[in-house]
């Protein structure tokens, strides 16, 4: 059996390609003709027997590939398969590329291991000489922000100060490097589920961070968000939130507290309007008595527990009760759109039966924004439910039904005007609630006020001492002041002058005098007068500065009066 052995290495590991047969171990390639004189004689075991090989009459020529790249360039396999460049020199010079591949050599194959053994020194201290150096990979660690919830405050993390070299610092939780870096990593986690409304997933990350550090504030409080924004009917939980928000607040530091407590106030007051919102939808679909009645008894079943969140967080009650009114009367509004737009503006479908239907509907949303008058605490929000009422009243009034009579539509059915002047009372009646309200909301805010001005005090007694002593030093300098005006000389002159002038006058009209006289005293009455607008000169050159004086001072206490009683 004959086999082609390569006569630069020794083995006959041949592909042919392109009409040209190419060593697989060293990367010589040989025409077919030179090909063919590689033939030997092998026996069964494959092994070359000696003597057999035929010697070559004249050198083979071995197609070689030239390259101008550097010797440490890499290549691509399959740049082998590229059409083959016949070199004019007997013998190859040079190899571009080499692949070893270790193989199990013959018995014979001692050349065979010595050149493979050359190629491979030779690539490797090529590779060393020319490869850059890789650097080990590191793995950076991601510094993770705490939760923020949504619609709140951002709280900033007080990072650790960086430790010295070979010496970490110890995380404040008494936790290890790698369980807060387990923790941070969850708050990824549950930031995200929360930020897509996955509220369930975001709830089961923070009590796996509970469960590894149970004074974590964070952790508390997105429990309680969660808790809450999952609230419905079967599964009440907003008096769970209440409880996480707490825990989240006694765990919370002195500086952290006044941040936490924002975030806890408007998320309670936001979530309780939200699970009562989504127990009223039926008045849309359906607005009638019994639907205003659910209303007000999901209301009333979710005042105790913000009475609870008041006396914890201390929540506003206020804020809570308008921003309940402001969202129900939007959907009343969105409700009597609809029937406006249903019953339409042309008598075409203004029937008997849509105009029954409209007045039906439309006294409901008036029952619903009569009472929300009364949950309603602030001037802008009862001003714009007054406002909503009378219109609507006053659409009716106007409005009325139509039937077709013959090719045109004539006035059927309209409001009787008993029933005129009752609406017109409840216009009237609505605008009396609503400056009582004013007068409500007044006292109220007064009260406020005292609260808060009180409140501000007595945090701040240092600065409400300071204005106290600059508005009695004021009050002292004004009445110096004033008396140094009274003090003055000069106008004791004055004063003089006109009673003199007042004597002079009274002389030259008094009839039992002559006429001479009384010219005389006239005369002396002239030039009383010139002296007291000539003293008066003197004395406004002394005295309007001192006035102006007392007029800054003046300013200057209703200042301190303002700052005293503003509203805090």
């Amino acid at each position: 059996m004959k086999k082609i052995v390569c006569e630069l290495c020794g083995e006959s590991d041949f592909v042919k390609l392109n009409g040209v047969f190419e060593c697989q171990v060293c990367g010589a390639k040989y025409s077919v003709a030179d090909a063919r004189k590689l033939f030997v004689e092998v026996d069964d075991d494959g092994n070359v027997i000696a003597g057999a090989q035929s010697a070559p009459s004249t050198k083979t020529n071995v197609t070689t590939q030239r390259t101008n790249q550097a010797p440490s360039a890499s290549y691509d396999d399959d740049q082998s398969a590229e059409n083959p460049v016949l070199a004019p020199k007997p013998a190859p010079t040079t190899i571009r590329r080499v692949v070893v591949q270790p193989r199990t050599p013959g018995n014979d194959s001692s050349v065979v291991r010595r050149i493979v053994s050359s190629v491979q020194r030779t690539t490797q201290a090529r590779e060393e000489v020319t490869a850059p150096a890789r650097p080990q990979a590191t793995i950076k660690k991601v510094v993770v922000k705490p939760v923020v919830v949504d619609k709140a405050k951002q709280m900033a993390v007080k990072k650790n100060p960086p430790a010295a070299p070979n010496k970490p610092a110890a995380p404040k939780n008494g936790l290890g490097v790698e369980t807060n870096q387990m923790i941070q990593n969850f708050f990824i986690l549950a930031q995200t589920a929360y930020d897509s409304e996955n509220f369930m997933d975001a709830e089961q990350y923070a009590n796996r961070i509970i469960e590894v550090d149970p004074t974590n504030c964070d952790a508390w409080l997105m429990k309680g968000n969660c808790a809450g924004w999952q609230t419905f009917t079967p599964g009440f939980r907003l008096v769970e939130s209440i409880n996480c928000w707490n825990t989240c607040l006694v765990n919370s530091t002195e500086a952290e507290r006044e941040d936490y407590l924002f975030t806890v106030r408007t998320n309670c007051i936001e979530i309780a309007v939200a699970y009562i919102l989504r127990n009223i939808q039926d008045f849309k679909k359906d607005p009638c008595e019994n639907t205003i009645n659910k209303i007000k008894e999901t209301i009333d079943f979710v005042e105790p527990m913000m009475k609870k969140a008041n006396q914890t967080f201390g929540v506003e009650l206020v804020v809570y009760e308008d921003k309940l009114a402001s969202n129900i009367s939007a959907l009343a509004n969105e409700v009597s759109k609809q029937a406006t737009q249903t019953f339409g503006k042309r008598k075409e479908t203004q029937t008997d039966e849509a105009f029954a239907k409209f007045i039906q509907i439309q006294d409901h949303c008036i029952n619903l924004w009569d009472f929300l008058m009364d949950l309603a605490k602030k001037h802008g929000t009862v001003t714009a439910i007054l406002h909503t009422i009378v219109k609507m009243h006053e659409t009716i009034i106007r409005s009325c039904g139509y039937k077709q009579s013959g090719n045109k539509f004539k006035e059927s059915m309209k409001i009787s005007m008993s029933e005129k002047n009752f609406r017109l009372e409840r216009i009237q009646k609505a605008k009396k609630k609503l400056e009582e309200k004013f007068v409500d909301i007044r006292k109220r805010d007064r009260v406020d006020q005292k609260i808060r001005n009180a409140k501000y005090w007595e945090e701040h007694p240092e600065e409400k001492q300071q204005l106290l002593d600059e508005r009695t030093q004021l009050d002292h300098e004004i009445f110096e002041l004033e008396n140094s005006k009274l003090k003055m000389p000069k106008l004791a002159e004055l004063k003089k002058l006109e009673e003199e002038a007042i004597r002079f006058q009274v002389l030259k009209d008094n009839p039992t005098y002559s006429g001479k006289e009384r010219a005389a005293f006239m005369e002396e009455l002239q030039k009383t007068r010139k002296l007291i607008v000539t003293k008066k000169r003197e004395i406004a050159s002394i005295i309007n500065p001192i006035d102006d004086k007392i007029e800054k001072l003046k300013k200057r206490m209703v200042t301190i009066d303002s700052e005293l009683n503003m509203n805090r």
